[in-house]
């Protein structure tokens, strides 16, 4: 048997560390996050992303213009390559803000409905 065959077990599990990986980046690009860079990029920008994806998305009605404007200009930021690795963690900061908003309008709106 040569040395550099691999096992019928070692295969098994390559094929089952590959179908995690696919899984794993298909999550991550759901969640609007690239699995390329996500390991590279400092874990609060990543938040920053994430949230500003998720209120684009799905609270984009509760958003002013300003604050979607500064949501879209963050995430062209994070999309390209250069401007990322530019970008400091302080960056973050005022997307986690106008989340921090937006889920204290929806508290509100959720305890008015419970109320009733």
């Amino acid at each position: 048997m040569n040395k550099n065959q691999l096992t019928l077990k070692q295969k098994q599990i390559n094929r089952g560390i590959a179908a995690d990986t696919d899984s794993t980046n298909a999550w991550l690009l759901e969640q609007g996050l690239n699995p390329s860079t996500f390991g590279k990029t400092p874990l609060r920008l990543l938040q920053a992303q994430h949230q500003a994806q998720q209120l684009i998305t799905h609270h984009g009605n509760l958003l002013s213009a300003s604050q979607r404007q500064t949501l879209i200009q963050f995430l062209e930021r994070m999309n390209c390559a250069k401007s990322r690795l530019r970008l400091s963690v302080k960056a973050a900061q005022p997307i986690l803000n106008i989340t921090t908003k937006i889920n204290r309008q929806l508290f509100k709106q959720h305890r008015q409905l419970t109320k009733a």
